[in-house]
């Protein structure tokens, strides 16, 4: 999906939870090869949602995997997010 065809509330919320990972990552010291590893998804998959390239979004699961890596449940990973 290209970001020309994703709502532009959709992209807010994409670039929260990329920037949310990327620093909770960064704050434990991981890099995203480590990260990868954590989650037990690709490393490409981590660049992918950090960088929030739109044509590689992550899926659900792998979503979940990244979440389930730091250790928050869902509603603590999400407060706050619009």
């Amino acid at each position: 999906m290209s970001k020309k065809n994703i709502p532009e509330h959709q992209l807010t919320r994409i670039e929260e939870i990329s920037l949310f990972i990327k620093n909770w990552r960064l704050n434990e010291g991981l890099t995203q090869k480590e990260f990868s590893e954590l989650a037990n998804v690709h490393v490409n998959s981590i660049y992918n949602l950090e960088n929030q390239n739109y044509s590689n979004t992550p899926n659900l699961i792998t979503l979940l995997n990244c979440i389930d890596a730091t250790g928050l449940t869902l509603s603590q990973f999400f407060e706050g997010m619009n």
